[in-house]
């Protein structure tokens, strides 16, 4: 049976740790020797700081490993967060995030760990530098996971099985112009931020199809109101759930800049990185048939569904680890108003204990 008080005490002690990214640190040796005192339990930091954290069996002869994922970071600002408790909702008191994004998570696999009555090896997998681009587990040594299948706890909806995600490209476009005087020789400049302009406006932008979007985040150029600007940068994203259509896409946006930059004499350099590969999990497949079950045990609907936002699930799936993402239940995450209903904590953590049962 969970302990309710237990599962909001460690929740209460962890977000009172500060680990707004990149500086996640001191909470990664926190939960390193918090792990440490569960029995049997081993713990590995890698290079980049993500620790996994090896449980063995308990009742079980099933010697295939499950891994449970959370990143260990939280997003600003996340110093001093005073959590409280009201009507059975859990709040910050107003001036940070709670960051239940993604503490609680870590909070209810605590709980499954110390509730559950038989599982086969577990896994828990925390990772390092999640929200400003899944640092952590690009990172990670993968060497050290044993894990055949696992679940990512890092969204909202506890009834959801989050099956798949999209290939992320980015973009980075340099533009070089000429400077000059604005006022007195603006012909013998060339305005770089002229040629962004010129492309930019050629762009497909938003949501193209049903599984692409695209979106230009950021302009950066120019020094000063009165001269021509020599130097502009683009920052871009694609997302697709198909790979191809995400790579064609960038392709395109390539060839703009090119020609609007070749059109006005202005040189450019466009350094581009996918960062994410799509993935997409079968219905079939026994990570999501496990956890699909858990959740009707816990009479409700399992909500089957890929999503356009990049997790850890992506990269785990990209090292051949099926991975799935499960909700945590918190809400507005990112935001002061952060919330979380301990009966949405209840709730996740039953469905993980349901998980490593079933598998035991």
């Amino acid at each position: 049976m969970i302990n309710t008080q237990r599962l909001v005490d460690t929740f209460f002690e962890f977000v009172k740790i500060p680990s707004e990214t990149p500086n996640d640190q001191d909470f990664i040796a926190h939960l390193d020797k918090f792990f440490s005192k569960m029995e049997g339990a081993k713990t590995k930091t890698d290079a980049y700081g993500n620790l996994v954290v090896k449980i063995p069996a308990k009742g079980s002869s099933n010697k295939n490993t499950v891994g449970f994922a959370c990143h260990a970071d939280t997003v600003k600002p996340g110093i001093g967060i005073k959590p409280v408790i009201k009507d059975g909702v859990i709040k910050s008191s107003g001036d940070t995030i709670l960051g239940a994004d993604d503490k609680a998570g870590i909070a209810e696999i605590v709980e499954m760990l110390l509730c559950a009555k038989k599982h086969p090896p577990v896994e828990v997998i925390i990772v390092r530098c999640e929200e400003t681009g899944c640092f952590g587990s690009s990172n990670l040594d993968y060497s050290l996971v044993d894990s055949k299948m696992a679940y990512v706890i890092d969204t909202e909806e506890t009834n959801e099985v989050i099956v798949g995600g999209p290939t992320y490209v980015i973009l980075d476009v340099y533009i070089k112009g000429k400077p000059a005087h604005a006022g007195m020789a603006p012909e013998k400049g060339i305005s770089a931020i002229l040629g962004a302009a010129k492309a930019i406006s050629q762009l497909r932008l938003g949501r193209i199809d049903n599984e692409t979007t695209s979106n230009v985040g950021v302009i950066q150029g120019g020094e000063v109101r009165n001269g021509v600007p020599e130097n502009a940068k683009v920052m871009i994203e694609v997302r697709s759930q198909n790979e191809a259509k995400a790579n064609k896409l960038a392709d395109e946006m390539e060839e703009i800049f090119k020609r609007s930059s070749k059109e006005i004499g202005a040189e450019v350099k466009i350094d581009r990185k996918e960062v994410l590969k799509a993935y997409f999990l079968p219905s079939d497949s026994e990570v999501v048939k496990v956890a699909a079950k858990a959740v009707e045990k816990n009479d409700m609907k399992p909500k089957i569904i890929t999503i356009m936002g990049g997790t850890d699930a992506t990269l785990l799936n990209a090292h051949n680890i099926p991975t799935a993402v499960l909700g945590a239940g918190y809400r507005e995450n990112h935001t002061n108003n952060e919330s979380i209903k301990v009966t949405e904590m209840e709730i996740a953590t039953k469905i993980l204990i349901e998980i490593v049962e079933s598998l035991a």
